[in-house]
């Protein structure tokens, strides 16, 4: 075959492929075998889909926001009907931008805080600078669904406009002190006491959204290393942590939730989850209750275990404690919601805890046809 006809065949095969993805885009279909509607953020390996630049239409032909992950995904928000299959094509096109609805940062100029949010509710875990004196996660109630942290931040720290004070999308009325705070997690020592992890030493943002912030915080404490990935999706209540333990030398690892006084009652220990009616730093003064949960991924036993001695207004916590091995991941949900925001009761949130666990264990299935 001569130079000129080897590149005219070449350029032919090349223009066939490229007419053949063009005319048979990809389909995904995500099926829900569960009796009820699930509105839920879907992951699929990027290696399955087309190269970039492509859209996702839902069955109406609507344009649905995705975001590539750090970890090779895309990630997209679908909606099933019970006992039902929803297709959607993935076609060439430039997709139309997605205004960010999760946020994350890391503020060393307020000692080293770094905090996320999505539409729920806000987050912050506590750094070096902090001194250490604060172990677990801080929780800044949102009664919107736009960010707020950067605003808050910059009120606090340029303005000197406390975040502490409800300005008309929520405040930080959270106490964590040396406790768990609101769902962080902490190997259990052979003596069966918790082995309280400080402050992070290191931390990073793997993903900045629109749809899903990560962020990986790595704690060095008591000779071992306690690295955890943590994802928060747009429109969940509920971060999920994948956690990972070097060098500790335990059979067990607990997630938990602080118990304040004047409401040590007001928790709930269910089976494979723990929910708990936060009433503030200012109870009484109108500032609502921030419901707390955990939910576990596979066995665990859940307790309330009050402190060895009272910190403040911290009396004990509920606790979601899971078998470990050397090797194993700890995989599990956390979150919050305030009773001036989208869940204004307590049993609602209890719902919520319990609905994510039938979701869990029957998970969408998910099929990508080309």
């Amino acid at each position: 075959m001569t130079g000129h006809r080897l590149f005219t065949f070449v350029f032919l095969q090349i223009a066939m492929v490229a007419a053949s993805v063009a005319v048979h885009p990809v389909q995904i279909s995500v099926s829900n075998h569960l009796p009820q509607f699930r509105t839920e953020m879907i992951e699929v390996p990027a290696s399955e889909l087309p190269q970039e630049p492509f859209v996702i239409t839902d069955v109406y032909g609507t344009e649905v926001p995705w975001q590539r992950t750090y970890d090779a995904k895309i990630i997209f928000p679908v909606s099933v009907g019970p006992l039902s299959t929803a297709v959607f094509t993935v076609s060439e096109g430039k997709p139309t931008p997605t205004d960010d609805i999760v946020y994350a940062a890391f503020y060393p100029e307020r000692a080293d805080d770094l905090a996320w949010e999505n539409d729920f509710a806000a987050y912050r875990a506590y750094g070096p600078a902090s001194g250490g004196g604060v172990y677990g996660y801080d929780v800044f109630t949102k009664s919107t669904t736009r960010p707020v942290v950067p605003v808050r931040y910059f009120k606090e720290l340029v303005q000197k406009v406390s975040y502490h004070i409800d300005h008309g999308d929520g405040m930080d009325q959270y106490d964590v002190g040396p406790t768990l705070g609101g769902g962080a997690s902490a190997p259990v020592g052979r003596d069966g006491e918790l082995i309280f992890p400080g402050a992070f030493s290191e931390c990073k943002i793997l993903d900045k959204g629109p749809l899903r912030t990560t962020i990986e915080l790595t704690y060095d404490y008591a000779g071992g290393r306690d690295i955890r990935i943590i994802k928060l999706d747009a429109g969940s209540p509920f971060n999920h942590t994948v956690s990972r333990l070097e060098g500790f030398d335990v059979d067990s690892i607990a997630a938990g939730i602080v118990v304040h006084n004047p409401a040590p009652d007001d928790y709930v220990t269910g089976d494979g989850y723990v929910a708990y009616s936060d009433p503030t730093t200012g109870p009484g003064r109108g500032y609502g209750r921030i419901f707390i949960g955990v939910v576990t991924l596979g066995k665990c036993t859940t307790f309330y275990r009050a402190l060895a001695r009272k910190q403040g207004t911290a009396l004990g916590h509920v606790l979601a404690v899971s078998p470990y091995r050397s090797g194993d991941v700890f995989d599990y949900y956390w979150g919050s919601s305030w009773s001036k925001g989208r869940i204004l009761t307590f049993n609602a949130w209890v719902c919520e805890l319990e609905d994510l666990q039938r979701r869990l264990n029957t998970p969408l299935r998910i099929r990508v046809t080309h």
